[in-house]
């Protein structure tokens, strides 16, 4: 049982953050000619260069197999927004570090596959060809080389939706209800279908090697963090149920995300998404 401080910490975790209504202040998608001019030289310059020019001049990134980078502009449930994809684990690991740590090195970074950067004049996603959440091929029952082009689409499709959430709700962040939004959404697109096993294996709730959850639940205290595990699981299942009903056929990607953005975390724990 939750004392009274528990009870409060898990009301206020569970509550629902993003906001009811489209359209905020981030309509402005001028900031893509910029990287369709890069797009364009680099037959002429590496991929490598553009980036340390541009996006990382105050600390630039001694890429080790820059030819291994590419950049596109992908059309996503949100709009269009730039893609940097890296074939080097270690590339991506010192742009993200560089980009977004300001060179100081997380604890934590060789379990990062994937981010967003959201700003006023600049968007884009930075996606890894690691196996996604750190699952090896054999659990999903793949090879080596499904199993990347699954990770990459589960990926990206999951960063596209933090993205349309966050340009459309005004929220994205390290919780559980974004994660079951994106991971819903990444995993729907990679295998046309959605399992909540899986997911639980993502987070490390079946205690094996995914561990996500730890890091969407710091901070919590031990009894609240249990408690979310829980809920996390009856939340999946619901999802999984729902990915298979009528209602679910009959919406676009945009209103599957909204109407989960809508559904808080109590009511989709109790199977009424």
């Amino acid at each position: 049982m939750l004392n009274d401080i528990e009870k409060s910490e898990l009301e206020n975790y569970f509550a629902n953050r993003f906001i009811k209504q489209h359209n905020l202040e981030d309509s402005n998608d001028d900031f893509l000619a910029q990287w369709q001019e890069w797009i364009n030289i680099i037959p002429l310059r590496s991929a490598g260069e553009i980036l340390n020019e541009n996006i990382c001049r105050k600390r630039p990134v001694q890429f080790k197999s820059p030819e291994s980078i590419t950049i596109e502009i992908y059309n996503s449930v949100a709009g269009k927004v730039p893609v940097i994809v890296f074939g080097s684990s270690a590339d991506f690991e010192n742009f993200i570090v560089n980009l977004i740590h300001k060179g100081e090195r997380p604890d934590n970074i060789s379990q990062t596959g994937a981010s967003f950067i959201y700003g006023k004049t600049q968007r884009f996603l930075v996606l890894s060809k690691k196996y996604y959440s750190n699952t090896e091929p054999d659990f999903v029952g793949l090879s080596s080389e499904e199993w990347r082009e699954k990770s990459m689409i589960l990926r990206r499709e999951h960063e596209c939706t933090h993205y349309y959430t966050k340009r459309f709700y005004g929220s994205a962040s390290n919780s559980l209800h974004d994660e079951l939004i994106a991971d819903f959404c990444g995993m729907y697109e990679a295998f046309g279908r959605y399992e909540a096993g899986l997911f639980r294996h993502f987070m490390g709730i079946d205690g094996t090697r995914g561990g996500r959850l730890s890091v969407y639940t710091a901070g919590l205290s031990e009894g609240v963090r249990e408690v979310v595990a829980e809920t996390a699981c009856r939340c999946a299942d619901a999802l999984e149920a729902w990915s298979e009903s009528e209602s679910f056929r009959n919406m676009d990607k945009a209103s599957r995300i909204n109407h989960l953005c809508e559904t808080d975390i109590k009511e989709m724990s109790n199977n009424k998404i």
